[in-house]
């Protein structure tokens, strides 16, 4: 499940030390991104209201803070997009340098997290803090991960491949 070739014109893993300090040194945007799944064959997705009709199918995620850990961003941030707080860590996938051609380049670090049990089908939610994101609703799905449908060329699905690795050792 990689990525579709999209706007972007380099889209490579690194480890998590080396992606952070080559965001400081190049004074890029750091940002998680979080597959939240609910048993391993559903994989929480979001999608903003009619208000940016074109913003796709997305996993919840956003910027790392100046001094923030990014495992500490991804729970910070899937509490402000989803409303939900899952009892279990932030388990790292992977890092990646996104080179974009439309728009700044930057690092992304992308976590799975296990829904809490209460965690509902479906829901929407008013996102409570962040940078652009703070007052926004989005609507909130629980679907199969290998329909989740998300807006392909912008790394939402990226590290998926290494989630499927992730979660085939737990079982095993």
């Amino acid at each position: 499940m990689t990525s579709t070739p999209g706007p972007h014109r380099l889209d490579h893993v690194v480890p998590l030390t080396e992606a952070r300090l080559t965001a400081a040194r190049n004074g890029w945007r750091e940002k998680v991104l979080i597959y939240l799944t609910r048993d391993p064959s559903e994989l929480l997705v979001l999608e903003h209201t009619d208000e940016y009709p074109t913003a796709g199918v997305q996993v919840p995620g956003g910027g790392v803070e100046p001094g923030e850990q990014p495992a500490a961003a991804a729970v910070r941030e899937l509490a402000e997009e989803t409303g939900l707080h899952s009892r279990s860590p932030a388990v790292y996938l992977e890092s990646r340098i996104w080179d974009q051609a439309v728009a700044p380049s930057m690092v992304r670090h992308y976590f799975w997290v296990a829904a809490p049990a209460d965690a509902p089908d479906r829901w929407s939610h008013v996102v409570t803090a962040g940078e652009e994101d703070e007052g926004m609703l989005f609507w909130l799905t629980f679907r199969s991960r290998n329909t989740a449908g998300l807006t392909a060329g912008y790394g939402w699905d990226s590290a998926l491949d290494r989630l499927d690795s992730v979660l085939s050792a737990r079982d095993h």
